[in-house]
């Protein structure tokens, strides 16, 4: 934090011998030369131009040939955009006067959109560093492995509550729903835009193709996502033909109808509610072990079980798709930015919020304070899966155009060799007369 003299702090941060003269210096929501004017004015419009803290300052510093610096400016634009988003006047600067490039920001203690003050404590401390941590390892660079922070499990909070990695989350646990043996399991992904590594050191890490980006899925998500476990729940999901020795038992028959029971019931709770109104509505049976077409009756297979729970979600994209008159990746991108916007500023006031009930003693305060909580948490939810859908629509997107990219592609190449014998034939036949 800063508390004096936050003209020279920026004045220094913008030092044109560091910063190959001023090569790598940007301003995030105002001009670098006139960051310090605007971040004043800011603060006296607000009426907060007394107080104590007057601006944050913080560095990030990579390994010693790590990174090139404009990989390490475009790098901390991209986490200042994350953090502050369009709140707060920032100042971002990248350093190249010591072995090991580092960047450094400046940051406004009071919010050019709200008013509100940055409020700095062990868990926005944790969030800051973690989607640091986040952004260097989807680009494959190191980060440090120490847990300095004091707040635990906080990996797993951030994780919860970004779109972006929940939605590889679930593209991932489907893939391995569905695959019989590791290699299918390779295939799946790969028809989603991923690759991985399994490794027993790192777990699951995933590579988004698509975004040239990397989930390490054991160390946001637990130890499901290890090496042992990944391969486990990859074989045991319905894998019949492998032999399982140990003491034989057999069941009766009124034992093994009750125990399908209990896996029915388990496995209906688990399908679109939307899709279960739906059944009754038409009188079916939601969770049918055969379907009839005509005469023949189908059974319902694994892969077409998985399918029905997706139902919702994809139901969800179309109306989203045209509610929000969204025609292009251009309009969705411009709509996921306003809802990540919108969540941003829940998250200030749901921390807020909780603030003002720790320090508070009166119990109606608090009673009202639990109450705006309780209606906050849902919209945030609501708001991260509409903007993890906007990131699936864009995937999905993305993949087609590279399947038609590469169907026109051998298109023109067999017209280009349907060309070429038609001219040899002319040729032949040029030849004989």
């Amino acid at each position: 934090m800063v508390t004096t003299n936050l003209n020279g702090l920026i004045e220094y941060v913008m030092n044109g011998d560091k910063t190959d003269e001023m090569k790598y210096v940007s301003g995030v929501n105002c001009l670098p030369e006139t960051a310090y004017e605007e971040m004043i004015a800011t603060k006296n419009r607000f009426n907060k131009g007394k107080e104590k803290i007057i601006g944050y300052h913080l560095i990030q510093s990579f390994a010693r040939y790590e990174v090139t610096p404009e990989v390490a400016h475009e790098l901390w634009l991209e986490y200042v955009n994350e953090v502050f988003g369009k709140d707060f006047e920032v100042v971002v600067a990248t350093h190249l006067n010591t072995d090991n490039v580092h960047n450094h920001i400046v940051i406004n203690s009071v919010s050019l959109k709200t008013g509100k003050k940055f409020y700095d404590y062990h868990a926005s401390r944790d969030y800051l560093r973690i989607v640091s941590d986040c952004i260097c390892q989807y680009y494959g660079l190191s980060v440090l492995e120490d847990k300095i922070w004091k707040h635990k499990g906080a990996y797993k909070r951030f994780a919860k509550e970004n779109p972006y990695m929940q939605m590889v989350k679930s593209d991932v646990d489907r893939c391995i729903e569905k695959a019989l043996y590791e290699k299918d399991f390779r295939k799946r992904l790969e028809e989603l835009g991923y690759s991985y590594s399994n490794t027993y050191e790192q777990g699951l890490v995933i590579i988004d193709n698509t975004r040239d980006r990397k989930v390490y899925l054991q160390k946001f998500f637990g130890d499901e996502y290890s090496y042992n476990k990944v391969i486990d729940r990859i074989l045991e999901y319905e894998n019949t033909n492998i032999i399982k020795y140990g003491k034989k038992y057999k069941m009766g028959i009124e034992e093994y109808k009750k125990i399908l029971e209990i896996k029915r019931k388990s496995e209906i709770k688990k399908l679109p509610l939307l899709y279960i109104l739906f059944c009754l509505l038409v009188k079916i049976d939601p969770l049918p072990a055969k379907m009839d077409f005509g005469k023949a009756r189908v059974k319902l297979t694994k892969e077409m079980r998985i399918e029905v729970k997706y139902m919702n979600e994809l139901s969800r994209q179309a109306v989203l798709l045209t509610e929000k008159k969204i025609g292009s990746l251009g309009d969705l991108n411009a709509f996921r930015t306003k809802l990540e916007d919108e969540v941003r500023i829940l998250k200030g006031t749901r921390e807020s919020l909780q603030r003002k009930k720790r320090k508070s003693m009166n119990q109606e305060d608090i009673a009202k304070f639990d109450s705006e909580l309780k209606l906050i948490t849902p919209k945030i939810k609501q708001l991260n899966d509409d903007i993890q859908n906007c990131y699936k629509i864009e995937k999905r997107t993305r993949l087609w155009q590279r399947e038609y990219e590469k169907t026109m592609k051998k298109e023109k190449e067999h017209q280009k060799q349907s060309e070429l014998k038609q001219s040899k034939k002319k040729f032949k036949k040029y030849l004989k007369y």
